[in-house]
């Protein structure tokens, strides 16, 4: 058995993604997604402009006017906030609006809400219109267009509400990350650094290299980073799109990184980093790698994000005059509302090692004391 074959990781097989000499694939049980590298000018290529709604926030929406003006774009609000009944409810009045037909594509031009909005508008309008996806943060490109997983929150909980339909086409352009700012960049690339974890140590290492000293992020190295994590989560998805096996080690930093977020208010990749690290401290407790929890955290701290609970507690202006007790209590409550629970488990993605995430049940009770604990 080979390593990439061990028990705990994750096998990429360049011959299951590769869709052109550029593209990947990403397979779906009713349709596939290829993910184009290259300009967003490319864009007209691979749509009909004058049966296509952009869906993009008022500041992503400069990326398509030249191609449909004010008349096909549908506004939605930036951030979590997309992410909502009246959001959806506003997207479904605004395709009305345009008769907005079967014979349409639906393009999601922003981040990861944008996209988890868009993609899921277009896969229950009309039972399922043609969509395709225009990543503009660092975090969607890696992560949240690619895979074919789409939903709002809803009453507070995160991705509720969703479904699984891939788009037909995610064109990535990293050139539309030259204006995000570095903190912007840190929250993309915790989700990058999940990636490095589950394949291993030389995806964490090409990381890890592109991290100065001092945080600075080498923002040349950019794209190879991306289509490496691109790759990862490309062949994770067409092995598994349903999430009932290996796709689940995706949630990896989730469980308590949802928590952080509920709680706090905070980006999205920021808890993520501090809900890595968590797992990590836990599955140390279980025997996990005491120098790989380390090295991690190491390179989450020289990003500038949260390694751990207080450290979230202390950057959120939500939560920061909150008490530790009273914070963890509430991080417990929330992420015990997450949606891998299954009776009083939850299904856990424990990184045991660099390149050897298991996932496994943790009783809630467990999961809620750990977090009450945790540094």
């Amino acid at each position: 058995m080979s390593a990439a074959d061990s028990p705990g990781r994750v096998r990429v097989d360049p011959e299951d993604t590769v869709a052109g000499p550029e593209d990947l694939l990403v397979k779906g049980e009713r349709s596939s997604s290829t993910i184009r590298f290259a300009p967003i000018a490319a864009l007209e290529g691979l749509v009909d402009t004058g049966r296509t709604v952009f869906v993009a926030d008022e500041l992503t929406a400069g990326f398509v006017r030249r191609l449909a003006g004010d008349d096909r774009i549908a506004v939605v609000p930036r951030g979590e906030a997309a992410k909502c009944l009246a959001s959806l409810d506003g997207l479904y009045e605004r395709f009305l609006e345009l008769g907005v037909g079967r014979d349409w594509t639906a393009v999601g031009v922003g981040g990861g809400s944008v996209s988890d909005l868009a993609g899921f508008a277009a896969s229950t309008w009309m039972r399922g219109l043609d969509f395709g996806f225009v990543p503009t943060t660092l975090l969607a490109m890696v992560d949240a267009s690619v895979g074919g997983k789409n939903g709002i929150d809803y009453r507070g909980y995160k991705n509720l509400v969703g479904c699984f339909s891939q788009p037909r086409f995610v064109l990535v352009d990293p050139a539309l990350l030259s204006g995000l700012p570095g903190y912007d960049l840190a929250c993309g690339l915790a989700e990058a650094i999940k990636h490095g974890v589950i394949e291993g140590d030389g995806h964490l290492t090409a990381l890890e290299r592109a991290v100065a000293a001092d945080g600075a992020i080498d923002r040349g190295a950019l794209a190879p980073l991306i289509a490496r994590s691109v790759r990862l989560k490309a062949s994770v998805a067409s092995a598994d799109e349903r999430e009932t096996g290996d796709r689940r080690k995706l949630n990896l930093g989730h469980t308590i990184g949802h928590g952080i977020e509920a709680t706090t208010g905070l980006p999205h990749g920021a808890c993520v980093a501090a809900g890595l690290c968590l797992a990590f401290a836990l599955a140390v407790e279980r025997g996990g790698s005491e120098a790989d929890a380390r090295r991690v955290g190491a390179l989450v701290s020289r990003l500038g994000l949260p390694a751990g609970l207080e450290e979230a507690r202390r950057g959120s202006p939500a939560t920061k005059d909150l008490s530790p007790a009273a914070f963890r209590d509430a991080v417990a409550a929330a992420a015990g509302s997450d949606k891998k629970r299954v009776g009083s488990d939850i299904l856990f993605a424990f990184p045991m090692a660099v390149g050897d995430v298991r996932i496994g049940p943790v009783a809630l009770e467990e999961l809620r004391d750990f977090i009450r604990r945790a540094p």
